[in-house]
């Protein structure tokens, strides 16, 4: 992925109610959370993000220097600036993706692709996407691994024109990546919705357990920077090796997953 090309896939909004700083962090946050990269990657330069987005260097700063105070992104001198994937990041905000979740426990994600096609959109899947039923998508079936132990079993559909092109080989890597390779539409907001079931044959033999055994299905949808829905998800999560815990104050709610 060209870092700065993403980020500057479009232009900002000077008219808006958002200052400009703050909508360049949120840009930056998108794609970090695409998982693109890796902390040996230093971010562009602040002139070159400026030069190609038309800011001045004093917004840019201003940006880069919000997400320093925040535990974001960290300088390294005389090497250069870079993201701070061994922080915290357990929370909704940063963990938009399985990889970027299972990196921030501090074990090794991989993925098993079983199964990859086009389908018409129907029911429930076009009106997450927002689509007309009948349009065509991707279904992608894979098992998501940590520390190679089976962990989701994961059904995710993508519009095909946002990726005209997937195979199986790719898809061995962060699927948001490849969504901002072919787009440029990067994760800014994922809706999820969860209840208790109890496995079916498949996803009992893709998750290493007995049919019937416990487990969490999840409805996750997710948006892009203008909050347009691109992926609809059903994840299969086992019981045994995922607990959450909501953490309720006057500052707000946090949320925070355990893999185990």
């Amino acid at each position: 992925m060209n870092m700065l090309q993403t980020l500057a896939s479009e232009p900002l909004d000077p008219e808006g109610n958002t200052p400009l700083y703050q909508q360049l962090k949120d840009r930056v946050l998108q794609l970090i959370a695409t998982r693109a990269f890796d902390d040996s990657t230093p971010l562009p330069r602040e002139q070159d993000i400026a030069d190609a987005l038309g800011l001045s260097r004093g917004t840019v700063r201003r940006c880069f220097q919000d997400l320093v105070d925040d535990g974001t992104i960290i300088r390294r001198r005389g090497r250069g600036t870079f993201v701070n994937f061994k922080r915290d990041a357990h929370t909704l905000d940063t963990a938009f993706n399985f990889t970027a979740e299972i990196c921030a426990l501090g074990k090794t994600p991989s993925s098993r692709v079983i199964s990859l096609r086009k389908r018409a959109a129907k029911g429930g899947i076009a009106k997450r996407l927002c689509i007309p039923e009948g349009t065509e998508v991707w279904e992608i079936r894979r098992v998501r691994y940590a520390d190679e132990r089976p962990m989701q079993y994961v059904t995710a559909f993508v519009p095909s024109d946002i990726c005209p092109e997937l195979n199986k080989e790719t898809l061995t890597a962060s699927l948001y990546t490849i969504i901002a390779d072919a787009s440029g539409r990067m994760p800014a907001r994922a809706t999820e919705v969860y209840e208790a079931v109890s496995l079916d044959g498949a996803e009992a033999r893709a998750l290493e357990l007995e049919p019937g055994c416990a487990a969490l299905r999840v409805l996750r949808t997710t948006f892009d920077q203008h909050m347009r829905p691109f992926e609809a998800s059903v994840i299969v999560m086992r019981g045994d090796r995922n607990r959450f815990m909501l953490t309720l104050d006057t500052a707000g709610t946090t949320f925070s997953k355990v893999t185990s």
